[in-house]
């Protein structure tokens, strides 16, 4: 009996995950086991693993370009290239308490409570660093510096997006276009932030047209929620794909790297319903085999050996004359 065949504590692993949160997967996977349905919740792991790296890319990139672009238009202290631009433009009440908590201190004077300065005061680049994903679709709410001035959006998304296809001020002076990008942002730190607490990723609402609600006008609905596996692994897929071309507006080249990671090639792998049904059976529960590449003098005999690995959700370090070239791992 294979290491995947032996019982493993799934009795305790799903009391300490709580059954609460195996019952999405049990109603819409039709899960007909325990194993079953931790094998999914285990594949959304994995999913969720894959895709978190093109989002942390997103995130990196889209905060070194608002800051490089606004920097160069805005602040006093800091070097060329990261000032302090976020203490001269008028910032949302939330988005102004975000820095100024990275900025500030609180301390007890009298009777109150007060902000004051830290010393030493954190760097431009240490405080642009701590700011969440939510802080930068609403930095397009900003309409003025701190001396009334209208923001020149339209010329600083030009020098923030490089890849974006529009190229021309002009395109960034519509609302309905700068208010698509915070829809776009948005939708993609919604992502980050269902990931970020251990929700299922393939659960979706209904599809928005991206926008933003204007006077009683509310974004129109493009798609229903997903009703079955396959239309879910479809919205994954055109999330995962929002997600890579917003990338490849901030930065072309991380993009092009990022499609070239092997994070990449394991989303792709794992957003299928042949992967679902992989983890449905094997409960997600690998075993490691060792693949010695001069031991087989036949191609049929290596692909029938790649063939067991998968049938029993294995992976297998590949060794030639004992030294290790690669890793294959089922479902990738």
């Amino acid at each position: 009996m294979s290491t995947n065949q032996q019982s493993f504590p799934l009795a305790a692993a799903l009391c300490a995950l709580s059954q609460a949160r195996l019952r999405n997967y049990r109603t819409f996977f039709s899960a007909g086991s325990d194993r079953e349905a931790y094998g999914l919740y285990v594949w959304n792991e994995a999913v969720s693993n894959a895709f978190a790296r093109a989002l942390g890319a997103v995130e990196i990139v889209m905060r070194n370009q608002f800051h490089a672009a606004l920097s160069s238009r805005y602040g006093a202290a800091g070097s060329p290239g990261s000032r302090d631009w976020f203490n001269h433009i008028e910032l949302p009440a939330k988005s102004k308490n975000a820095v100024t908590e990275l900025t500030h201190r609180r301390q007890r004077i009298g009777q109150h409570f007060q902000f004051v300065p830290r010393n030493p005061m954190p760097s431009p680049d240490d405080v642009v660093s701590k700011l969440t994903f939510g802080f930068w679709p609403h930095l397009l709410d900003v309409e003025a510096d701190t001396h009334g001035s209208p923001v020149d959006w339209p010329n600083i998304l030009v020098d923030a997006l490089p890849g974006h296809r529009q190229r021309h001020p002009s395109f960034w002076s519509s609302r309905r276009n700068q208010d698509a990008l915070f829809a776009r942002i948005d939708y993609c730190n919604n992502l980050r932030n269902r990931i970020a607490h251990h929700e299922p990723i393939w659960k979706a609402g209904p599809l928005l047209e991206e926008s933003r609600p204007r006077q009683n006008r509310r974004p129109l609905v493009i798609q229903r929620p997903p009703t079955t596996p396959a239309a879910a692994i479809a919205r994954l897929g055109e999330s995962y794909r929002r997600t890579l071309e917003l990338l490849e507006w901030f930065s072309p080249e991380v993009g092009h790297m990022t499609r070239r990671s092997e994070a990449h090639h394991r989303f792709l792998a794992l957003n299928s319903l042949a992967a679902v049904d992989d983890y449905r059976r094997h409960a997600g529960i690998s075993r490691d085999e060792a693949i010695e590449l001069t031991r087989y003098r036949k191609l049929r005999h290596l692909k029938a050996a790649f063939r067991k690995i998968r049938r029993t959700h294995g992976s297998a370090s590949i060794t030639y004359s004992g030294g290790r070239i690669g890793y294959f791992l089922a479902s990738s």
